[in-house]
């Protein structure tokens, strides 16, 4: 992990190149790495201060060097973003997308990310979607297909990007974990919109999970209720790939893979007839669940030929199956964000 450990004093040191001190520098690189937007007091949080004078100098510096935008909310509660290119530049992150303008909804969750990350300030952070990629398919051997992803096009060249980790939810180990494969805690900031979010996210997660076999969720929300539920929903899950390991031999295997198969052409070529919710949500699991480039391969060849490309090929190993080491566990925040429901415009002036 001692990568990490370096790239973080690099960041520090390029900031204070800035101008920035030392003790403004660390906050300010874990608030741009977390989510882009903070408060003041949580800055002071962070330096063990009371707001005053120290917080308005770092506020005085970011706003005259034109690093970060202020926004007004409700009670005139000011929420900076840092959203300056030179300023992620120094972090080695200039095409962060922390640096894009959020909904209030959107500011909110990244507040309480940030919020999280204060309170655990000795857990072991992989901040950036390249550190998440490179610990999780160089060091844990996971392949790049099982991480949860999302494509995107440009609308000037319609190049498609593929972007991991998008959700940016916080993802950590234990600091005091030297085993060589360490428990990996997965982070899900609960805003308590809506339950599908949650569900959506165990969804796109779930190939990693089973790829890792042993994980830890943690459910961050704001008071006790969202939690309760969470866990049901996160029972339910982990019971259903159990249910679903339960007897998929090699021709069970190939069974469910055909019905994908089937499903996903009638969906690709626009047969949509007698396709409810419960089948698009079965064809959207299975997408994740086949997803690496053998199946993709396979499928082309089952267009061509049918069911006769199962035996023209080396046949393929089911996913792993064996049952997931899966816990769960809350972490209530002391504050509410959900007063930044209006928020003004952005600008550079305090």
């Amino acid at each position: 992990m001692s990568q990490f450990a370096r790239t973080s004093e690099e960041r520090i040191h390029s900031l204070m190149t800035l101008g920035y001190t030392e003790r403004e520098s660390p906050f300010l690189s874990l608030a741009a790495l977390h989510g882009g937007y903070f408060l003041r007091g949580q800055f002071c949080r962070f330096i063990g201060k009371e707001v005053g004078g120290t917080s308005a100098a770092l506020i005085e510096k970011l706003l005259d060097r034109r690093h970060a935008m202020v926004l007004t909310g409700s009670h005139n509660t000011k929420v900076y973003h840092l959203a300056a290119r030179p300023f992620y530049a120094a972090l080695g992150q200039e095409d962060n997308r922390n640096r894009r303008s959020r909904e209030p909804l959107g500011i909110q969750r990244r507040l309480m990310i940030l919020d999280f990350v204060l309170d655990h300030l000795h857990y072991w952070f992989f901040a950036t979607e390249q550190e998440r990629v490179d610990y999780f398919t160089g060091v844990r051997g996971v392949p790049l297909a099982a991480l949860p992803s999302k494509p995107y096009r440009s609308p000037s060249t319609g190049q498609v990007t593929t972007r991991y980790f998008v959700d940016k939810n916080p993802i950590f180990i234990l600091d005091s974990d030297r085993s060589v494969n360490p428990l990996v805690h997965f982070c899900y900031v609960d805003e308590a919109v809506t339950r599908s979010g949650f569900e959506t996210f165990l969804t796109q997660y779930r190939p990693l999970f089973e790829a890792l076999g042993r994980f830890r969720l943690v459910h961050v929300a704001a008071s006790k209720l969202p939690g309760i539920a969470a866990q049901r929903i996160f029972e339910r899950f982990v019971g259903g790939i159990a249910g679903q390991s339960a007897g998929c031999g090699t021709e069970e295997f190939r069974r469910r893979l055909e019905m994908y198969f089937i499903s996903r052409q009638r969906y690709e070529t626009g047969q949509l007839e007698g396709f409810d919710r419960q089948a698009l949500v079965q064809l959207r699991e299975d997408r994740q669940r086949f997803s690496r480039a053998e199946y993709e391969a396979l499928f082309d060849r089952w267009k061509q030929i049918g069911a006769a490309a199962f035996e023209t090929i080396v046949p393929l190993a089911a996913p792993k199956n064996s049952p997931l080491e899966a816990s769960f566990t809350t972490h209530i925040l002391n504050h509410s964000y959900a007063i930044f429901g209006n928020l003004e415009e952005p600008t550079h002036g305090a």
